[in-house]
């Protein structure tokens, strides 16, 4: 099978020559200036070429930003750019980048990128995917951690107003990309757990973000685009709430933060999950590794899930003891195969 086909098998429940060897979340900056010092050659920094090196399966990322190159963020971390539906009037022209907008780093228009990835994808060579802000993430970045809460109670209409406009861009930047390329599946960032739960109520959920996903989640789907939410901490209370949605992929089940993904899988046996290796165990030794293994091991085989670090591999960990984890990873992989 080749990249392509043993994604979209995988996903769909569906018989695999081995499951996928991928890192959805690559690794910590300090994590590669360490490696640098261990024997990863210098000249390779970008995560892709990192991946390439190390032999993964081809997936590459798109993240499409929901603001101008304008656009000013807050001083402090955590804090915020609007208080007021007239302060979020004033941004707007700072936000929702048209598709003429985008840009990389380096100044090559995302088309010019994704015309690239789709020679590649139509080859089966290549998993294509893209990231938009949703609407738990998104207007928090605008209104600050604290203030984002006070304003579910006290600034309704100004949450609707950004999640309003939210979703018109959404809706405008993926028909546009899929013009080009249409995505194997898409992640929606949200970070809107902790670790010892969600951060907001279900009918706060059902209230201020239900209603837009309703709208954008058929038009993914009629694509054959995946869509996956991605959100941080313990998610097992908010994955209903997202299968209600129409969403049923979630990453990335963080150990540390008490995801189950067995007793996820048990409850939700048709929902897509990727991540949930603990990154945690990475280095103390190939038995804490197997063992981690085993743990993933039953819901590997049954589909639906691909394994992977439950979040970047963080710089306590040594390139000798990656490479183990990742042997380890091709080893289970292969074990699952038709």
């Amino acid at each position: 099978m080749n990249v392509r086909e043993r994604f979209h098998a995988v996903m769909h429940f569906q018989p695999v020559d081995r499951l996928p060897v991928i890192e959805w979340a690559t690794w910590w900056d300090q994590t590669i200036a360490r490696w640098h010092g261990e024997g990863l050659p210098e000249d390779l920094v970008d995560v892709g070429a990192i991946a390439d090196y190390f032999g993964h399966d081809c997936y590459r990322q798109m993240w499409l930003p929901a603001r101008r190159l304008t656009y000013q963020g807050p001083s402090t971390h955590g804090g915020g750019v609007v208080s007021s539906m007239d302060e979020y009037a004033a941004i707007k022209q700072h936000l929702y980048p048209t598709p003429e907008e985008i840009v990389d780093h380096e100044g090559r228009h995302w088309s010019e990128i994704a015309a690239a990835y789709a020679e590649r994808q139509k080859r089966g060579e290549m998993v294509v995917w893209i990231t938009l802000e949703g609407f738990f993430w998104f207007p928090r970045t605008l209104l600050g951690i604290e203030e984002h809460f006070y304003a579910f109670y006290e600034q309704p209409e100004l949450m609707h107003g950004i999640n309003r406009d939210l979703l018109e861009y959404q809706v405008r930047m993926y028909e546009a990309f899929c013009e080009v390329c249409v995505p194997d599946f898409m992640t929606f960032a949200e970070d809107m757990s902790y670790n010892h739960g969600p951060m907001i109520s279900r009918d706060l959920f059902d209230e201020f973000m239900a209603p837009y996903y309703r709208r954008i989640i058929p038009r993914v789907r009629e694509r054959g685009t995946i869509p996956v939410i991605d959100t941080d901490g313990e998610i097992s209370q908010l994955v209903p709430w997202f299968i209600d949605v129409g969403v049923d992929g979630f990453l990335p089940l963080e150990r540390q933060a008490g995801c189950d993904l067995a007793a996820m899988r048990e409850v939700h046996p048709k929902a897509r999950f990727i991540g949930a290796f603990d990154k945690m165990v990475m280095n103390r030794g190939e038995g804490a590794v197997r063992a981690e293994f085993e743990r993933l091991l039953p819901v590997m085989r049954q589909g639906g899930y691909i394994p992977s670090v439950d979040h970047q591999t963080p710089p306590g960990v040594s390139l000798d003891e990656y490479r183990v984890y990742l042997a380890l990873l091709r080893e289970y992989a292969e074990r699952c195969g038709a």
